[in-house]
């Protein structure tokens, strides 16, 4: 079964997010998402989103996990880390476009899951919050 991290890294009054204009997997191309890919053998979740963090904007944040999707397929853990300041620290380092959104004006060709989930990581709620698939497509 196959693990992947997803990190929403948003700014300290939560009203920018850090997404990423992914050229791979050729299904996500063309599409902002947060920062993320699969989970390595013998590596954590957290080293995980820890690592990608490193890799894809060569900056370090201190993430927190929030959700974990677990489908048939394999399992998604999305983490959110929140700002020291206002300022989004990043620097790109990949051949992908990094960009801070505000909020109340995201891009439309965003991953469509990013509509709920981000609200949802900044809500209230009691972390982490699990959501499974089942056989039939339905979350629980």
């Amino acid at each position: 079964m196959k693990h992947f991290v997803l990190g929403l890294i948003f700014n300290k009054s939560k009203t920018r997010i850090l997404l990423v204009e992914k050229n791979k997997p050729e299904w996500m191309a063309g599409h902002w998402n947060g920062i993320g890919g699969k989970v390595e053998d013998n590596e954590t979740p957290m080293r995980a989103i820890e690592r990608e963090c490193l890799e894809e904007i060569s900056y370090s944040y201190s993430f927190e996990h929030v959700i974990t999707f677990v489908c048939p397929g394999g399992t998604a853990f999305v983490f959110k880390a929140i700002c020291v300041g206002d300022d989004i620290k990043f620097n790109q380092t990949e051949d992908e476009e990094l960009r801070a959104w505000l909020l109340e004006n995201l891009p439309t060709e965003m991953m469509t899951n990013l509509r709920w989930i981000i609200p949802l990581s900044l809500s209230s709620v009691q972390f982490p919050v699990i959501i499974q698939q089942n056989k039939l497509g339905v979350y629980t």
